[in-house]
């Protein structure tokens, strides 16, 4: 998958890996302290989400209201959800780009609304990646990769080989 650069990022500086570390270290810990206004002060006014989700639903995630309320959905699904980062960031030797890869865990104990789906009490164990583009200090991107099908199939929304429950 090739990730296109936003005009502002290719003329810009690469990121120090201490920056890029501190700076993913806030998201994580964002994420973790289930407080969706905790990610407002770390993206961009422009800032671009896309997920496996944001995909398969066409879900529009622009900007840090939109962030924190992506960040409310998955946290309404899944409200007792960890992250922790598994490996040393990936930095972009041209632009400031940064990826890393993450293990998600927790159990579906809420609801997946839309589309009001009640949760099955059931436990996940996920990992993924996260490519960021930064501007002055902030994503301004986020690329996210996971599989979402089975992170579906874990938490018993859909059943293996057939569809939804």
């Amino acid at each position: 998958m090739t990730i296109p650069s936003p005009p502002a990022a290719r003329d810009a500086a690469p990121l120090d890996p201490t920056e890029a570390l501190g700076w993913y270290g806030s998201w994580i810990d964002a994420w973790n302290s289930h407080d969706p206004d905790r990610v407002r002060p770390l993206v961009t006014d422009d800032f671009r989400l896309e997920t496996p989700t944001t995909r398969n639903s066409g879900w529009d995630v622009r900007g840090p209201d939109a962030a924190a309320d992506y960040m409310r959905y998955v946290l309404t699904a899944y409200p007792d959800l960890t992250w922790v980062r598994t490996g040393p960031p990936l930095l972009a030797p041209d632009v400031p780009r940064a990826a890393f890869t993450w293990r998600g865990t927790g159990h579906f104990t809420g609801t997946l609304a839309p589309p009001g789906i009640p949760g099955t009490g059931l436990p996940f164990d996920f990992v993924g990646l996260e490519v960021f583009d930064f501007r002055d200090g902030r994503a301004d991107r986020l690329h996210a990769s996971y599989d979402l099908m089975g992170l579906l199939r874990q938490t018993g929304v859909l059943r293996s080989g057939s569809g939804r429950r």
